[in-house]
């Protein structure tokens, strides 16, 4: 998984303190709030070392976690990164590797983040949904992955690998799918793989999210960016055992607005392409025991 976690003592919480400063000396400086005192002050105010793990990676220690099981969800209460291991994609590991053990549970996982942090952008690109905000900081959840939403982001993962044996074994035999923008239907399991098999190359998936209905059915918003072209599509999926039984499907070209609108004065143009949420699929790290 690429780190490895080691248990906290009491001796430590200076190191600690002096990096949690050091990650975030600059988005706290951007927003005009950097005393070290302070930053010291509030890790010491709920430093308990049986929740706290140093981060460890190749034997040297980079940073720290602090995880608390709670009775509704699991909470992170702190995690940083030295500043040279900030982009070795080892706080994504670390977070993930979290976030499977919420979902062994079935439980959510939550957070707090500084305003203005770079942070916010990294919660949400791993799924992280804001829930409320106080004065300088912005709270986070993030639902526990049921099995039905397993099936749904493996199956995006497999046709982004090209992986179409693993993408067929996601799929009862009687798969259907309707794509109602283009007014067609795929029947069997074998067709639709075969569709996406076909489809010209050049394509990447970038998810960018997938969430549980309350019939059970899951819903999917994905982009995919094909050439000069870009493309959403949201999915309505139908599960059963586990395993893929139909899905509605809703595509959507990306398209200048028109002039008319140009005159509301309401209106903001973005970037389809800015969502920090849409991710290219990758399989999840296995849950269990801390590395």
């Amino acid at each position: 998984m690429g780190f490895a976690l080691e248990p906290v003592v009491a001796a430590d919480f200076d190191a600690l303190a002096a990096l949690r400063e050091r990650a975030m000396r600059e988005s706290l400086q951007r927003i005009g709030r950097h005393d070290p005192v302070r930053v010291r002050e509030r890790l010491a105010a709920g430093f308990d070392p049986a929740a706290t793990r140093h981060i460890v990676v190749d034997g040297r220690r980079v940073g720290f976690v602090v995880i608390k099981r709670l009775s509704h969800a699991f909470r992170i209460e702190h995690l940083y990164l030295d500043l040279d291991a900030q982009r070795r994609a080892t706080g994504s590991a670390v977070l993930r590797w979290v976030c499977a053990r919420a979902d062994a549970e079935l439980l959510p996982v939550e957070l707090v983040a500084l305003k203005g942090s770079d942070a916010n952008r990294f919660y949400l690109r791993h799924g992280f949904a804001e829930v409320g905000e106080g004065e300088f900081d912005i709270d986070y959840l993030r639902e526990p992955v049921t099995a039905g939403m397993a099936a749904v982001r493996a199956l995006w993962t497999a046709f982004q690998a090209r992986d179409w044996g693993g993408a067929r074994a996601l799929l009862r035999d009687d798969f259907e799918s309707t794509w109602w923008t283009s007014g067609e239907r795929f029947e069997g399991a074998d067709a639709y793989v075969e569709l996406q098999r076909r489809y010209p190359e050049g394509w990447t998936i970038r998810l960018i999210e997938v969430v549980p209905l309350a019939d059970g059915r899951v819903l999917s918003l994905a982009r995919v960016d094909h050439g000069p072209g870009r493309f959403f599509g949201t999915a309505v999926w139908r599960v059963e055992d586990g395993r893929l039984a139909g899905a509605d499907e809703y595509w959507a070209t990306v398209e200048t607005p028109p002039a008319w609108r140009d005159a509301l004065g309401a209106r903001t143009r973005i970037d389809p392409a800015a969502d920090p949420r849409a991710q290219v699929p990758q399989a999840p790290p296995r849950s269990g025991a801390a590395p």
